[in-house]
């Protein structure tokens, strides 16, 4: 099977969500392409050996969504896909506004619905699921990665007999395809290290943890993993307790979350996100809030804690109350969690199927 992925950017979950995929695809034997912008590719190279890289223009102009279309239609028709899997809003749009073979399936999957963003007015979110209700008919299958976003799609009126629901899973082991770099180590005189993992941005919450760190006991140490995709942040550069290490790969991730203590992800809408389930399987306990899938992946007090209310005062709240004993045992629970609901062998099996069956 000839397998395109297109994305608009390879960085952050969907980066790590697509690398999974392709590496495992590539070991079954199939022929992997990825399409990618290469203006987005300038942090980090692709690095998987057997997997072609062609790339594309991308543009969030609406005014050009035409034009990149037809240029990734060029561009696809000679690669001459079986299945076209294109990840998040902008590529799905770029990819079903052409049409395509009968013999080439296109598979859609959203990364979270862009009408579920919370910084957009209404009558925008309306207007962005007019127009995923009208490209649904335009892709083979929709694939879902949470109930919370088949509760958007039904909410919104997206059909929903062209929904697959398809946990995500990540590698028990992560899958290295280069030699890396190791990420500072956490200072050994502070009790407990708490790590955050993501774009510095407002849906990800990192306003949230800034506001909490003043507020945070002695003894708590912040490390903040990541980089702002678009548009500047404001950061606590000078407060001596946190430590920014920047945007890291897949494996330095991985080493990474086993030196923290306790992950935070305060996201205000989320598809699935990555980071709690990379969390679980270095048997970290997790604080996140209530929002988006995050319900689905932690059990209050079980493998982490849920915040009552998204801020600063509460986050803060929940840190300090933690001591290293509730994150040891609340950590080996999050690595049994991820060893029942996320392991990739399920994932890899179900999405296979869908491919499959497409």
């Amino acid at each position: 099977m000839k397998i395109v992925h297109v994305v608009e950017t390879w960085i952050g979950g969907i980066a790590s969500y697509v690398r999974a995929l392709m590496i495992e695809q590539r070991n079954l034997g199939h022929e992997v392409i990825l399409l990618c912008d290469p203006m987005n590719l300038a942090q980090v190279e692709v690095g998987i050996a057997d997997v072609s890289v062609v790339h594309y223009r991308s543009s969030r102009n609406p005014l050009l969504f035409p034009v990149v279309a037809r240029r990734l239609k060029a561009l696809i028709d000679d690669i001459g896909a079986d299945v076209i899997h294109c990840h998040s809003t902008y590529p799905g749009v770029y990819v079903r506004l052409s049409r395509y073979r009968d013999t080439e399936r296109v598979l859609y999957t959203p990364h979270a619905w862009s009408f579920m963003k919370r910084d957009t007015p209404a009558a925008m979110r309306h207007l962005f699921a007019g127009v995923e209700r009208a490209l649904s008919k335009r892709c083979t299958r929709i694939l879902c990665m949470s109930f919370d976003e088949v509760r958007a799609a039904r909410r919104y009126r997206i059909p929903l007999d062209r929904i697959d629901l398809v946990y995500t899973g990540i590698s028990a082991d992560i899958a290295v395809e280069r030699g890396a770099g190791h990420p500072a180590t956490p200072d050994a005189g502070v009790s407990i290290q708490v790590g955050y993992f993501g774009r510095l941005d407002y849906q990800k919450g990192f306003d949230i943890l800034l506001g909490a760190i003043p507020r945070l006991k002695d003894g708590l140490r912040v490390h903040i993993f990541g980089t702002a995709v678009r548009g500047g942040v404001n950061l606590r550069a000078d407060d001596p307790r946190v430590t920014y290490h920047g945007w890291v790969g897949p494996e330095e991730t991985s080493r990474a979350m086993k030196q923290m203590d306790v992950i935070v992800v305060p996201s205000r809408w989320e598809g699935m996100a990555l980071v709690p389930i990379e969390a679980m399987r270095a048997g970290k306990v997790l604080v996140v809030s209530n929002e988006g899938s995050l319900p689905e992946q932690v059990i209050h007090g079980y493998n982490g804690l849920m915040l009552r209310e998204l801020t600063s005062e509460c986050l803060a709240e929940q840190l300090n109350a933690l001591s290293l004993e509730e994150c040891r045992r609340m950590g080996a629970n999050a690595r049994h969690v991820f060893d029942h609901a996320f392991h990739a062998d399920r994932f890899f099996r179900s999405m296979m199927s869908c491919y499959e069956s497409a």
